[in-house]
C-alpha cells in the first residue's frame, strides 16, 4: 500500500472558498466568457449580470441564462422579454443576438 501524501500536499493542493467568493468568481467566469463586454451592446462600462429570461417570468439562477449587460441595457431591459425589448435597440446585432441564442440554448 502507497504511503498517504504529507499535509503539505493536502495544503498545496486544497482551495479554500467561501460561498461568497465562489458566486464572485461564478460571476467574473461568465463576464470573462463574453470578454467583459455588455451582451447586448458591447460596452465594457459597468457590467451587471442580466438574466435573460427574467426571473418574474420563471427565469433561473444558471449559467445559461446569464449574460454581462451594462447598466444601462440591464435596467431598459428589465423583466421585457429579451428578444422583445432588444430588437427594438439600436445597438441589435444579428452576430450577438446569435451567440446569446447559442448561449441560452446550450
Amino acid at each position: 500500500m502507497a504511503p498517504l501524501p504529507t499535509p503539505a500536499h493536502y495544503l498545496q493542493e486544497l482551495v479554500v472558498m467561501t460561498s461568497a467568493e465562489a458566486k464572485r468568481r461564478w460571476r467574473a467566469d461568465i463576464k470573462a466568457a463574453w470578454g467583459n463586454r455588455c451582451a447586448y451592446c458591447g460596452s465594457d462600462q459597468a457590467l451587471t449580470l442580466d438574466h435573460v429570461h427574467a426571473k418574474t417570468r420563471g427565469g433561473r439562477d444558471e449559467s445559461r441564462n446569464l449574460v454581462p449587460a451594462c447598466q444601462a441595457c440591464n435596467r431598459a431591459k428589465g423583466s421585457n422579454h429579451w428578444l422583445s425589448w432588444w430588437v427594438t435597440q439600436p445597438t441589435f446585432d444579428l452576430g450577438n443576438f446569435s451567440r446569446v441564442l447559442t448561449h441560452i440554448t446550450a
